[in-house]
């Protein structure tokens, strides 16, 4: 039954004149679209903290940071230092700039997931020697199926 009456909903279509049909149609892909976009996150594009530099405040699955946007300036014991008030800093891989660039990045093992997590949220957008930094969970250099990556050097 379709509700408005004692007809089936095919009897219904049948009675219904074409602009009916098509404000019927109209209302049903509008209700259809609205469940799909609800049931996605909307503004895409890279997470943020609100302080406008990536990495974002979302759930970390490892002990692996990013830190990007560092100065020449700050050493690794730097970055420990900062990093230890979260938690057991692990290891400090710095990763030296390019030719002729003057940012460069690291990564940081935190102890635990946890810890990650927290210096994450605590650090990523805060200022280390004049320039804010940007945190986020580091990515592994395998494919997503475990493989290495392939393909040439980043252009």
């Amino acid at each position: 039954m379709c509700g408005a009456c004692d007809m089936t909903w095919l009897q219904c279509l049948k009675q219904m004149d074409v602009m009916n049909l098509v404000a019927l149609c109209a209302a049903t892909l509008a209700l259809f679209l609205a469940g799909v976009l609800t049931g996605l996150k909307l503004g895409g594009g890279r997470r943020s903290n609100g302080s406008g530099y990536g990495g974002g405040s979302h759930t970390v699955r490892s002990p692996d940071l990013y830190i990007g946007n560092l100065t020449e300036e700050v050493s690794g014991e730097e970055l420990e230092k900062q990093f230890g008030k979260f938690g057991d800093v692990k290891e400090v891989r710095m990763v030296p700039p390019r030719n002729g660039e003057t940012k460069s990045f690291a990564f940081i093992t935190m102890g635990s997931v946890e810890s990650a997590q927290a210096a994450l949220n605590g650090m990523n957008g805060r200022d280390i020697l004049g320039r804010k930094i940007v945190v986020s969970e580091a990515r592994s250099r395998r494919g997503g199926n475990g493989a290495p990556r392939r393909g040439g050097p980043r252009r």
